[in-house]
């Protein structure tokens, strides 16, 4: 298994992307702790099927922007598991509206949780990544932060969630040129029109023109999204260092 006895973290875990990148990572061995905001009733049930499968969970509810959360529930993954491996910053919300018509609190909402909560999650788990490399024969740290294809492309109506999703990109940059040499490797996703609930509230000719704009025509997976991520977390990806993937079905436009 590409994973077997690390620990890793994924942020926005009962999300459709968080939910696939955890089972995932469990199936290659991974022991996985997942952060998520408010639906406790969707983690328990994705504990439980997991632990059905004997493979061992720990989710934890809270604000991915609160430091002082982050920092105490990193303390309790060290305690419980030993180690931290892997963070997949993966928790994102959209509040779209034309630029005009954008509010306040639009703006500052979604750079809380894309921008702030990445931000925080990077910064607390570093000295868990640096033990690794100072007490292990093995060098190992993996942070993957899942960015957007509208970071790359700039897409209409999502000025705030365009902007928050380019800052992950160059926070991307700057921590794997200042830890590359540490071996923690930093890499970021771009993932398109993936089918989960984030993208419900597109009216159908919204969603139908997005699709049009793929070279593959349909909808990106939760598991496509998953296994790229995997790939990152894994020893397969140790010469990708400050890259960015896209997942996006060669979206155009």
């Amino acid at each position: 298994m590409l994973l077997k006895d690390k620990v890793a973290i994924v942020t926005g875990a009962t999300g459709g992307i968080g939910r696939a990148v955890i089972r995932k990572l469990c199936s290659e061995g991974a022991k996985v702790a997942g952060l998520y905001h408010s639906q406790s009733t969707v983690a328990e049930k994705i504990q439980e099927e997991l632990a059905e499968h004997g493979f061992e969970t720990s989710f934890y509810r809270g604000d991915i922007s609160d430091e002082a959360f982050i920092a105490q529930t990193f303390r309790s993954i060290k305690e419980r598991f030993g180690r931290i491996d892997i963070l997949v910053n993966n928790a994102g919300v959209t509040k779209d509206a034309f630029l005009a018509q954008m509010q306040w609190d639009e703006w500052n909402t979604v750079f809380q949780t894309n921008f702030l909560g990445t931000y925080v999650c990077m910064k607390e788990v570093l000295p868990y990544l640096l033990e690794n490399a100072d007490v292990c024969e093995e060098k190992y740290g993996k942070v993957i932060n899942i960015s957007s294809i509208s970071a790359l492309l700039g897409r209409e109506a999502q000025a705030n969630y365009t902007a928050s999703k380019g800052a992950v990109l160059g926070l991307t940059r700057l921590f794997s040129r200042e830890y590359s040499d540490k071996g923690i490797y930093f890499n970021a996703l771009a993932p398109g029109l993936i089918e989960t609930e984030m993208i419900q509230h597109l009216p159908d000719n919204k969603r139908t023109s997005m699709i049009d704009s793929t070279n593959l025509k349909r909808m990106g997976k939760a598991e496509e999204v998953a296994g790229a991520v995997l790939f990152f977390c894994s020893s397969l990806s140790n010469y990708c260092n400050n890259t960015e993937l896209t997942v996006a079905g060669v979206m155009l436009r």
